[in-house]
């Protein structure tokens, strides 16, 4: 009984000391290990679809809106981001793969994209983008010159990229952070 009492306080300093050190390095064990999103991590994708625009998070659409845009890539909102086949595929795979109706536990939106005038889904639209913007100004996004589009997330959330949309991380160039008006 005395080695399990003392097991016991042992483990609990230990548990101590580990915590007060994340405490010291400024780490909660949150935005590190656990993004809003699952980032992009094919290579196809994020360089084809990156060189364009931001490769956005997978999980921000469903498996067949992902294969709406896909098919559709010849007129890509506007333009001709056309692939050749085996690229086409691959980047196919694994947004469909990684879509946010296919990812367990994932904490994204799984109801599908209204539709649009062009029939592609638009993630701006979606009930879960607009829920979470829902507070910040037409004027400092779309009127901004920085920034000219919701669809511009790296332009006001500085941790896009790693899949971390956090509000404490939003600076709206030439604004500041969202909630400062």
């Amino acid at each position: 009984m005395r080695y399990v009492r003392s097991a016991l306080i042992v483990l609990a300093a230990l548990a101590a000391t580990a915590g007060a050190l994340r405490i010291a390095a400024g780490e909660d064990g949150w935005r590190r290990h656990r993004p809003d999103l699952p980032p992009a991590t094919d290579r196809a994708y994020v360089e084809e679809c990156g060189a364009c625009h931001m490769a956005y998070p997978p999980a921000l659409l469903t498996a067949a809106e992902w294969a709406r845009i896909m098919d559709r890539l010849d007129a890509h909102f506007g333009d001709d981001a056309s692939l050749d086949p085996a690229t086409a595929a691959r980047v196919r795979a694994y947004l469909e793969a990684h879509a946010g109706d296919r990812r367990p536990g994932v904490r994204a939106r799984r109801r599908p994209a209204p539709a649009t005038a062009d029939g592609l889904p638009r993630i701006t639209t979606t009930r879960y983008f607009l829920r979470k913007h829902d507070e910040v100004r037409r004027r400092w996004v779309v009127e901004n010159p920085e920034v000219g589009s919701f669809a511009n997330c790296p332009a006001c959330h500085t941790r896009a990229a790693q899949g971390l949309f956090d509000e404490d991380d939003v600076r709206i160039p030439g604004h500041g952070r969202w909630e400062d008006d």
